[in-house]
C-alpha cells in the first residue's frame, strides 16, 4: 500500500524547490541580461537625443514662440499675417516653390538618367562611376559657387572660349545668376544624390520581369510604362523628396552667386535675421512658414512612394 501510495505522488518537495530555484534563476539571468541590453542602448542614444533636443527640437519651439510676439514683446499673429500678405514674403515663397521644384526636377530626372546608364556597366567601372559622382557631395556650397563663377561668370573661362571660337561680342555669355544659372548650379549637387539613390533601385530590378513582358509582346514603350516605371517610382518619389526639402532651404550657394538679388524664403529669412532689416520675429515666422511647407511635402512624397511600394509588392 505504501509502495503504491509512492507511485502515485509527484514529485518530492525537495525537487519541487529545486526545479522552481533554477528557474528562478534562469528569469533572474534573463531580467539581468535584458536590463544590462536596455541600459546601453539607452546609453548610446542619451548623446543622439541630446543633440535632436539642443539643436533641432528647442531651436524650432524657440523660434515659433518668438514669432508669435512682436519686437516689444506683445503677443500678435501679425507676422504671420504679414507672410501671406506682403508682396515680398508672397514672392518669396512663390519663388522658393518654384526653384525647389524645378531643381528637384532637374536633378531627379538627371540623376535618373545617370543611374540608369551606370547600371549597364560592368560592376568595376560602375563602381568607380558611383564614386566619382560622389565627390560633388563633399564640397562646400561656397567653392562649387566660386567655381561656377570662374568657369561661367560674365568673363568666365567657357565663355571667353565660346565667344573667341565663334567671334561673338562681349555682350553675349551663359547668365549664371539668373534662374537658369542657379539651377544648373545646383544640380551639380542633386544630379549626383539622385544618381547614388537611383542606382540602387536600378540594381533591384528584377530583370525577370522585363523578360516576362517582352517574351508576352510588349513593345519597349510598354515595358517602360507597365513594368520599369512602376517599380521605380516608389524610389524616385523618395529621391525627390530629399531633394526638395534640400532646395526650399538653399542658401549658401545662391547667397554666394546672387547675394540678395533673388527673392528666396530662406534669404528673407536671414536678412530678418542678421541685416538692417533686423527683426527676429517676422524670420520666426517665416521659418515656420518654411518648414510646414517642407514637412507637407515630404509627408505626402513618402506617403505616395510607400503607397505605391505597396501596390506594386
Amino acid at each position: 500500500m505504501s509502495g503504491h501510495r509512492g507511485k502515485g505522488q509527484g514529485p518530492s518537495p525537495c525537487k519541487r524547490r529545486s526545479g522552481m530555484t533554477v528557474t528562478l534563476r534562469g528569469i533572474r539571468g534573463n531580467i539581468s541580461r535584458l536590463l544590462r541590453l536596455l541600459s546601453l542602448e539607452v546609453l548610446l542614444l542619451i548623446p543622439f537625443i541630446l543633440f535632436v533636443g539642443l539643436f533641432e527640437i528647442y531651436p524650432i519651439l524657440n523660434m515659433a514662440y518668438r514669432s508669435l510676439f512682436d519686437l516689444n514683446g506683445n503677443f500678435t499673429l501679425a507676422n504671420y499675417i504679414n507672410a501671406f500678405t506682403k508682396p515680398q514674403f508672397r514672392f518669396a515663397i512663390r519663388n522658393s516653390l518654384l526653384f525647389a521644384t524645378a531643381a528637384s526636377l532637374v536633378g531627379g530626372i538627371g540623376g535618373t538618367f545617370v543611374a540608369a546608364l551606370a547600371v549597364r556597366l560592368p560592376a568595376r567601372w560602375r563602381n568607380l562611376l558611383l564614386s566619382l559622382y560622389a565627390l560633388p557631395m563633399t564640397l562646400s556650397g561656397l567653392v562649387v559657387a566660386f567655381a561656377f563663377i570662374v568657369l561661367l561668370g560674365r568673363n568666365g573661362i567657357l565663355n571667353l572660349l565660346v565667344r573667341r571660337a565663334f567671334g561673338l561680342p562681349p555682350t553675349f555669355y551663359f547668365n549664371l545668376y539668373d534662374w537658369p544659372g542657379i539651377v544648373m548650379v545646383y544640380a551639380f549637387f542633386q544630379i549626383p544624390l539622385m544618381t547614388l539613390s537611383m542606382s540602387a533601385v536600378f540594381e533591384n530590378l528584377d530583370p525577370n520581369l522585363i523578360e516576362a513582358a517582352r517574351n508576352l509582346g510588349a513593345r519597349s514603350w510598354q515595358v517602360w510604362r507597365y513594368v520599369v516605371i512602376p517599380v521605380l517610382l516608389p524610389g524616385f518619389l523618395a529621391g525627390m523628396s530629399i531633394q526638395f526639402a534640400g532646395m526650399m532651404g538653399a542658401f549658401g550657394t545662391v547667397l554666394a552667386l546672387v547675394g540678395m538679388a533673388k527673392n528666396l524664403l530662406s534669404l528673407q529669412i536671414y536678412s530678418h535675421s542678421s541685416e538692417s532689416t533686423y527683426n527676429l520675429p517676422q524670420a520666426g515666422a517665416l521659418a515656420m512658414v518654411l518648414i510646414t511647407i517642407t514637412g507637407t511635402a515630404l509627408f505626402l512624397l513618402s506617403w505616395s512612394a510607400r503607397r505605391l511600394a505597396r501596390r506594386g509588392a
